[in-house]
């Protein structure tokens, strides 16, 4: 575990670094040309008509075509003086597909959202209502959808507010689940309601307080980041001990056990900061990508963990 939690911590001095400093959009040739560019194309009141309807759908601006553009003879600039590619604004050149700024990284975000919405369908199938974390499950399921609707927006276009809600859809992930293994861990106790209950309002309103400081007070990269990682590690810890615990007497949680691993290792793919491949594939791009099929995994053992429970509820019906 300490292997685990030592990654993350790599995971978040990579992140933040990325965030924070951009060689290419500093350059001295990116300048010159940016400032060229807007000067010829962005002065005049017809300067977004020469875009085509996507572009301005999706609020390519005259100003943001001269960065793209001008973004590529920096890049083969950087090549040929055998300094390497370097990011532009903290991120990584990708070549625009259909308006899309980032096409790998939005094609498995979508990937991602398309497991969530096959394997409730098949929770449904296979779970009876009346068992125990049913909607608990769905409210995990609807969590997922958004974070990842709003990960497929912001790979389509990068803006301040398709950015935020990316990050806080993402925390909203993180934080959904830390509930759900507390309320896992106290069920069947005596005052579990009343548990669940506290910790699901004391989450519940440090997520708005943390989403309205996120919107209208300052986005700061760094604390952001430091808290998803501090409560992903709670949570992988939590559900690493509670595997531990229990993985031999219930066969089934292994599944959870190989969830957890697969989900800390899977997170090394940030660290693998290289530029793309093809300009489309960059190591955050692989990321969503081993993410996907690791909702059906998750799916599987809440699956026989609600089946489990199911019989748990019974037997206790039968004592008192």
């Amino acid at each position: 575990m300490k292997e685990i939690v030592t990654a993350i911590t790599v995971v978040f001095f990579f992140i933040l670094k990325s965030v924070l400093a951009s060689t290419g959009d500093r350059s001295q040739m990116f300048y010159s040309c940016l400032q060229d560019c807007l000067a010829q194309n962005c002065s005049g009141s017809s300067q977004d008509s020469q875009s085509s309807l996507i572009l301005q759908a999706l609020q390519w601006t005259c100003s943001d075509e001269c960065k793209y553009f001008c973004m590529w003879p920096t890049v083969n600039w950087f090549v040929e003086a055998e300094i390497g590619v370097q990011q532009f604004y903290g991120k990584w050149p990708f070549v625009r597909i259909w308006g899309i700024q980032e096409p790998a990284a939005t094609l498995f975000s979508i990937l991602n959202l398309v497991g969530h919405v096959v394997m409730i369908k098949r929770f449904r199938k296979e779970v009876r209502p009346s068992a125990p974390f049913y909607r608990m499950t769905h409210y995990f399921c609807f969590i997922c959808c958004h974070a990842w609707l709003w990960s497929t927006i912001f790979h389509i276009r990068d803006v301040r507010f398709t950015e935020i809600m990316d990050y806080l859809g993402a925390f909203s992930m993180v934080l959904f689940s830390v509930y759900h293994f507390l309320s896992r861990v106290l069920a069947f106790e005596s005052r579990s309601f009343q548990y669940s209950l506290f910790f699901g309002i004391a989450i519940g309103f440090y997520f708005v307080y943390h989403s309205y400081t996120t919107f209208f007070v300052k986005m700061d990269y760094g604390y952001n980041m430091l808290i998803n990682i501090a409560f992903g590690a709670v949570n992988i810890l939590g559900w690493s001990i509670w595997c531990f615990k229990f993985y031999k007497r219930r066969p089934y949680v292994k599944q959870c056990a190989a969830f957890v691993a697969l989900v800390a290792f899977t997170t090394l793919f940030e660290v693998l900061d290289f530029p793309p491949l093809f300009w489309v594939l960059d190591a955050h791009a692989l990321w969503h990508l081993s993410t996907a099929p690791l909702a059906i995994l998750w799916y599987k053992f809440l699956i026989d963990d609600c089946h489990h429970m199911e019989g748990q509820k019974l037997d206790l019906e039968k004592l008192a």
